[in-house]
């Protein structure tokens, strides 16, 4: 009975300290990305066009990052280094955006766009993914489940939203105070964990477990699964992120003035974002059942059914409807990606493949389709453009049927720790026959 009670402690205990570091994180994310915009607008006196190309710049280097922090984080394994930086500069914020970025703003404009867009791309755009990366490795070396935590991520993200859209009409500022407070507060929760390895060790000793190598990384590029995985990624993750864009104008045409209908978006996206804290608690019972790529089918599905059912909506309670099906899709593809990769590859590159393969490739898919989308709704309207990605989005999920693997083939690449010579291909274990899956 006290091992069991020890057991659920030890387990316990890990549980709420890696979710507070969700909590507090996003807490920190939900709170400033959404009212940056508002924020430069009035503190820097940016015009649209100068905001434009600091989300440019934010993207180009987000993109340049993603992949390499990814590597990084399967190389270091259950060590902090990386995360430590991205939390240190996390904890300078409010300096930074009040004593750096504003007066470069202010002097050139370029140099500003430039400092900003690495210093957000790194604690934001790029460290997101990684804090979610490593701390999957730690839930998954603890025997933690994983949507679990991530749960209070999305927790964070909702209640910031109500604080920060408070305070960023009367005291702006106050909102990248609080961010840097909040930071020094994860600071001490993340110097308190003590992650496991999650590179397995050699005949049971206890021994510095070898790093990924980079031949490793290498082989990965050749295994056709990633690529049919990039394409899922792209061609239906990404077209909802497209969707998603605008959909708060979509949304708002169905109301008699946009400010009302901004009021009824701010509230029905604070009830999905609860939404989804509560299915992320219960996704992982059902990913057990279904496994990572019916998971990723799923939410295919469900992507591809809101944005054509959004294309013949004309109702706002039907819109509505539509927009929580948002509470659905979000666990299944973000909690379902990394139960497919722990399927389907080595889990040791969970951090490579989830970096480069989701988010890099995602990113940089919306690069390119956005301003497609944007000349689409102008030409034709919301509705036929919905219509569209929707189909596209249908298409690319019938076709991942029959693309992604179950995980009978898993990559088991060679613990190879070399870091030159060629890397050595299993044609067998690398390009299995689609008629097996």
């Amino acid at each position: 009975m006290n091992l069991t009670l020890n057991a659920a402690a030890d387990r316990a205990i890990p549980y709420f300290k890696y979710g507070m570091i969700f909590f507090l994180y996003f807490f920190i994310f939900g709170g400033t990305v959404p009212f940056l915009a508002i924020w430069l607008g009035d503190a820097a006196k940016l015009d649209a066009g100068a905001i434009g190309l600091l989300f440019a710049s934010l993207a180009i280097f987000a993109l340049l990052l993603q992949p390499v922090f990814g590597l990084l984080t399967d190389r270091l394994d259950n060590r902090k280094h990386l995360l430590w930086c991205i939390i240190a500069l996390l904890v300078l914020l409010a300096p930074y955006m009040k004593w750096v970025f504003v007066p470069l703003l202010t002097e050139n404009l370029l140099l500003g766009v430039c400092a900003g867009g690495i210093y957000l791309g790194i604690i934001f755009a790029a460290g997101a993914g990684t804090l979610e990366a490593y701390i999957e490795k730690a839930c998954r070396a603890g025997d933690i489940t994983y949507g679990r935590v991530r749960m209070f991520g999305a927790i964070g993200y909702g209640s910031s939203a109500a604080v920060s859209g408070t305070l960023i009409s009367s005291n702006p500022e106050s909102i990248f105070w609080i961010g840097s407070g909040c930071a020094l507060v994860l600071a001490l929760l993340f110097w308190r964990i003590r992650p496991s390895s999650t590179v397995a060790q050699t005949d049971g000793l206890q021994e510095k477990p070898a790093p990924v190598s980079y031949a490793t990384v290498k082989k990965l590029l050749f295994d056709r699964r990633f690529w049919f995985l990039v394409l899922y990624v792209v061609g239906v993750a990404c077209l909802y992120d497209v969707f998603d864009q605008q959909f708060v104008k979509f949304f708002c045409s169905f109301f008699d003035s946009p400010q009302q209908g901004t009021r009824v978006f701010g509230f029905i996206t604070t009830l999905t974002e609860g939404s989804v804290a509560l299915m992320m608690f219960c996704i992982p019972w059902v990913l057990t059942r279904i496994g990572g790529k019916n998971a990723l089918i799923v939410a295919g599905f469900v992507m591809s059914l809101r944005i054509i059912g959004s294309g013949f909506a004309s109702s706002p309670a039907e819109v509505v409807a539509l927009k929580m099906l948002h509470a659905l899709e979000v666990p299944l593809i973000y909690i379902g990606m990394f139960k497919y990769i722990e399927d389907a590859f080595d889990a040791r590159l969970s951090a490579t493949i989830y970096m480069a393969g989701f988010v890099f490739a995602k990113g940089l898919g919306i690069s390119f389709i956005s301003p497609l989308a944007g000349y689409m709704y102008e030409a034709f309207g919301f509705r036929e453009g919905y219509l569209l990605l929707g189909s596209l989005a249908l298409l690319f999920t019938v076709v991942s049927i029959f693309t992604l693997d179950r995980g009978r083939h898993k990559s088991t690449y060679s613990a190879d720790t070399r870091e030159d010579g060629p890397a050595v291909i299993d044609a067998p274990a690398l390009f299995p026959a689609l008629i097996s899956k």
